[in-house]
């Protein structure tokens, strides 16, 4: 999981592909552009080529990102002609099923950007753009990955995977469930399948069926803890909470979910009275996620915790404070949980009400020496004045001038 979380902060300045990627509901256009590649679409596509073959793809296995935070993916490359008959908006979707048991299940991501859009189950989507008859890739581009360091198949160990990339079209976008597409909805213009083997060290989603239900439940709970940091449970964090529920218990059978949703709701609504009569432990919470949880559902839990923050489209300095403490007692890595915050904040608005919350929303460390908020600083200000550089006119690059903002307020105080 190091690195993952990184993957689509990291490319998100690159520029390429006009690619998107379905979460929880949204196009999340700030990490748009991650595991694409540079150009591959302009510089691949010809007009009339006569000569072009039928289109084909083949899976490579790479390592993509910088050296010291790479990360392992299946890369898929296309070439050839697009099977279109007449001006066509193609896309590109990846999903991945399990078949070591003989049986297809799907496989669940543990990252939101990589899932469909109403399930936790894997999917990448890539849009490529409106192309003509006589249109391809006259040579091998990348039109989709897998990242099996972010899945979680039904089981561990040595497990036999199956890619199923199909090329949509998405003005007329077939329904995409569990993996699974409904041929009376939508158009699936071309499909191929490739197979993987993948040592999976941690349990799957049907072995750790027990400790998982409870993951989920004290994943929801440090969500209300979060939302009840100001005192109130908002109604836009309850539907965050809500909808997050939803998407969480989505690969199981109907009679599982009826009995997860009553064990979630049963733990929101003990954390939320707990939460109101300020008996509600973070360190009992977290210690017991420490004790059952798998790093993947550590991470689950601060990304849940990150969209209720998000809740409310406004940075709050409180609840910065309490993720961060959430993601230090759980052991996960600094670095990418920045990126992760970094990922929310850019569809945020970034309220600096006095110089108290600084910190907190740049993430400075209580303790930290002047050289080392200096440096602190220089490298976040780099980051986003990158960063909006490649954002386009709108919300999200306000946003991102926002933290710039704050940036140099902060520089002030620590000259």
């Amino acid at each position: 999981m190091e690195a993952i979380l990184g993957i689509i902060l990291v490319i998100a300045i690159m520029v390429g592909f006009n690619l998107a990627i379905n979460a929880a509901g949204r196009t999340v256009k700030a990490a748009a552009r991650t595991v694409t590649g540079k150009g591959s679409f302009a510089e691949n596509m010809q007009l009339e080529f006569k000569g072009m073959g039928a289109f084909e793809i083949h899976v490579t296995e790479k390592r993509l990102g910088e050296d010291n935070k790479s990360f392992l993916a299946m890369v898929i490359e296309g070439q050839g002609l697009f099977p279109v008959t007449q001006r066509t908006n193609v896309g590109f979707v990846t999903s991945v099923f399990d078949e070591t048991d003989g049986e297809l299940l799907p496989v669940v991501s543990a990252m939101e950007a990589f899932q469909e859009k109403a399930t936790t189950v894997y999917q990448h989507l890539i849009e490529i753009g409106t192309v003509e008859p006589n249109q391809g890739f006259i040579r091998w581009a990348r039109v989709g990955a897998v990242i099996p360091e972010i899945l979680v198949p039904p089981k561990g160990g040595k497990r036999k995977l199956k890619i199923i990339v199909r090329m949509v079209d998405l003005d007329n976008m077939p329904d995409i469930h569990l993996g699974y597409h409904d041929p009376d909805k939508g158009s699936i213009l071309w499909a191929k399948a490739e197979t993987f083997e993948y040592n999976f060290t941690e349990k799957g989603y049907q072995e750790a069926a027990a400790h998982r239900d409870e993951a989920l439940t004290l994943a929801a709970k440090i969500g209300v803890a979060v939302a009840m940091v100001d005192g109130s449970l908002d109604k836009t964090e309850g539907n965050v909470l809500k909808n997050w529920i939803i998407k969480s218990i989505s690969p199981f059978s109907e009679d599982k979910q009826t009995a997860l949703k009553k064990l979630i709701n049963e733990g929101l609504r003990e954390a939320y009275g707990m939460a109101r009569n300020g008996t509600l432990s973070l360190s009992a919470l977290t210690s017991r996620l420490n004790e059952i949880g798998e790093k993947s559902q550590k991470y689950e839990a601060i990304e849940l915790a990150f969209d209720v923050m998000a809740a409310d489209g406004v940075v709050g300095q409180n609840e910065i404070k309490i993720i961060h403490k959430v993601a230090e007692a759980l052991g996960l890595d600094y670095d990418e949980v920045e990126k992760l915050r970094d990922q929310k904040i850019i569809g945020l608005n970034v309220k600096l009400s006095n110089q108290a919350n600084i910190e907190e929303i740049i993430g400075i460390e209580p303790g930290w020496s002047s050289d080392k908020i200096k440096k602190h600083l220089r490298t976040e200000y780099q980051k986003w004045n990158n960063r909006i550089n490649a954002l386009p006119e709108g919300e999200e690059r306000n946003n991102a001038q926002h933290m710039l903002d704050v940036i140099a307020e902060a520089r002030k105080k620590y000259a």
